[in-house]
């Protein structure tokens, strides 16, 4: 009896699928998602600079012929939103670095404790269900136990918020880097007479650098953005971007203009954080992909 060889696939089912998947159409599907992306930020920044008579024209302008700076003049001085950008600086910066220090120790006693693969696993699994979760469900107890504490409308009390939250993800990004750091470095270092502080923090951390400032941004730009508790648990004096953002929506109307000029300052941050730190940034996502 003969044996059927293998002939693979169909030549002619290879070809449409090589035809279909071929260059043209995927620089096709690149130029619509890059389109599907910037549009949003190429209106945001357009609407940013229109007079009041265009970001109000039916049907809208896409492409403006005058421009004015009156939007973000009203931004500035009028709102006096440089207040709630100090908010927001305070509130990420603070929340992304104690989420770095403490989460970056979790991470690492975890990492290179004496638990199983198995615990680490569902160690990992743990903290990335409380990253999941839908913050909704927490906004009322959140709110009463605050009010309880006399924490509302404190920097504070979003500091403590936004740490709950960045937290897990940090532990959870920083297991996978730590795992990938040679246990010989820190047995030598140990032998050096090295304790477990400057093991951590002069040999573990160095090494880690990208997977830090991934996470690092990854919790800044978390913070920055957050906008469900800083709404809830500030009246005045610890409101941050988002929520000033959100309340250009009256009931009288939509202030666009304002609203756009806003966000294009609110955006301005992250872009030049982004930028100056790409490198880093795209390694350790890179480092993370590799783990994962």
């Amino acid at each position: 009896m003969k044996k059927r060889k293998n002939k693979g696939a169909d030549p002619v089912t290879e070809q449409v699928i090589g035809n279909f998947a071929g260059r043209p159409v995927r620089i096709l599907i690149i130029v619509i998602s890059m389109v599907v992306i910037l549009f949003p930020l190429y209106w945001m920044f357009t609407s940013a600079f229109k007079v009041k008579a265009d970001y109000l024209a039916s049907p809208p302008i896409l492409f403006p012929t005058r421009a004015t700076l009156e939007n973000f003049i009203e931004s500035l001085f009028e709102d006096k939103i440089y207040k709630q950008f100090l908010n927001s600086v305070i509130v990420a910066g603070a929340s992304t670095a104690i989420s770095i220090v403490f989460g970056s120790m979790a991470a690492y006693s975890t990492a290179r404790g004496s638990m199983s693969k198995k615990i680490q696993g569902a160690f990992g699994l743990w903290f990335m269900i409380q990253k999941m979760y839908p913050a909704i469900t927490t906004a009322i107890p959140v709110y009463l136990v605050m009010r309880n504490l006399r924490l509302i409308d404190t920097r504070l009390a979003l500091i403590i918020m936004n740490t709950s939250f960045n937290l897990p993800l940090v532990i959870w990004l920083m297991m996978g880097f730590f795992e990938q750091v040679p246990i010989e470095m820190e047995e030598s270092a140990k032998i050096d007479g090295c304790g477990f502080m400057q093991r951590f923090f002069q040999i573990v951390l160095p090494v880690t650098k990208a997977g830090v400032i991934a996470s690092a941004i990854l919790a800044f730009v978390g913070a920055w953005n957050e906008f469900l508790f800083a709404v809830i648990l500030s009246i005045n004096k610890s409101k941050t971007l988002p929520v000033i953002i959100a309340g250009y929506i009256t009931d009288k109307g939509l202030e666009w203009g304002p609203m756009a000029a806003t966000s294009v300052l609110t955006l301005l941050p992250i872009l030049i954080i982004v930028w100056a730190l790409q490198k880093d940034f795209v390694q350790g996502l890179s480092m993370g992909a590799v783990k994962g």
